[in-house]
């Protein structure tokens, strides 16, 4: 393994700009979008002041040299800023962005691992939002367990992977 993974402190707050900035996936041969976009309030609110909401989890993937390959976070957000892919209150939403001198590493494939064995033991589910060109992600996402649960603004593919099922629940508290 060329990288190692260490979960997220709240010093970290400066690559998780460019995490997320990474993870607002563009299609290959559109232009990105503008950086400005991080200022919107509900884009922003997935990092905003890291740590200080006791269901922030995450992990970053270093590389042999000390500079960030990618990351993992989630937070549980809720109404009025649900996020794009609101499965429920209690399901965190989930971004992933690996830093495209680092991909094709298995980078994307370490933080899934390190993240989905924590998040297991402390949340029912988490949720995604991936974009529907993104066929390699949504590949990825699928080997993992995540299911598609709905069809978000922009044709965004909803997921959610459960870690535990309750048969006599009824439908998740929306």
């Amino acid at each position: 393994m060329d990288h190692t993974i260490r979960p997220v402190e709240p010093a970290d707050q400066p690559v998780l700009w460019d995490i997320l900035y990474e993870a607002l996936w563009d299609s290959p041969g559109q232009p990105r979008r503008p950086r400005s976009v991080l200022s919107n309030p509900a884009i922003a609110a997935y990092v905003q002041d890291w740590g200080t909401h006791d269901e922030d989890l995450g992990f970053l993937a270093i590389s042999r040299d000390g500079s960030v390959a990618g990351g993992i976070l989630s937070r549980l957000m809720t109404p009025p800023l649900q996020g794009g892919a609101f499965y429920d209150i209690h399901t965190p939403q989930l971004g992933i962005a690996v830093f495209p001198a680092f991909r094709r590493q298995g980078v994307g494939r370490g933080l899934f691992s390190t993240y989905l064995a924590a998040a297991a033991t402390r949340f029912p589910a988490v949720s995604l939002g991936v974009h529907p060109a993104n066929g390699d992600a949504i590949r990825l996402y699928r080997s993992f367990g995540f299911e598609q649960f709905a069809t978000g603004g922009g044709g965004y593919l909803n997921m959610v992977k459960h870690f535990q099922r309750d048969a006599v629940a009824g439908p998740p508290e929306r």
